[in-house]
């Protein structure tokens, strides 16, 4: 029997629900990210620190399914400062775009609690479809991605 207890869908953007969005530094230091740059294109976003274990532990199912699936868009978003996340990001080599933002950042798109790992699949109009706090496995982020993509 399957359980879905982390898997929380939600109606794609209700009449008065606006798309979420935000302009982000980029870890790399090489200019801004801005959900805007990905419009029309469901996108799934995750939340992690370089002091989270359960952060690194994702991390190898994030990058499998980011490859093989090239048409959608992962952003990580590191609750971090620039200097750890690049160090983080030196020792586990991310395959898709990372960001830097405050833990303010969390609460706008579902974590009020603000605890990481994070992680958030946003429609092609980007509103969230599903999210999980705590790690993903590749089970819920197959099926997760599937029911909003």
């Amino acid at each position: 029997m399957t359980r879905w207890p982390a898997l929380l869908l939600v109606l794609a953007c209700q009449a008065n629900a606006a798309p979420l969005s935000f302009d982000l530094p980029r870890v790399d230091g090489e200019g801004r990210m801005k959900l805007g740059q990905f419009q029309g294109q469901p996108v799934v976003l995750n939340f992690w620190a370089s002091d989270c274990l359960p952060c690194i532990r994702e991390l190898s199912i994030l990058h499998a399914h980011a490859a093989k699936q090239p048409k959608l868009r992962f952003i990580g978003i590191a609750i971090d400062t620039r200097a750890a996340a690049q160090a983080f990001l030196r020792q586990h080599r991310a395959s898709y775009p990372q960001a830097l933002a405050l833990p303010a950042l969390l609460p706008i798109f579902g974590n009020q609690i603000k605890g990481l790992p994070y992680t958030v699949i946003l429609t092609s109009q980007h509103c969230i479809c599903a999210r999980r706090l705590g790690p993903v496995d590749a089970a819920w982020l197959a099926k997760a991605v599937a029911a909003c993509a």
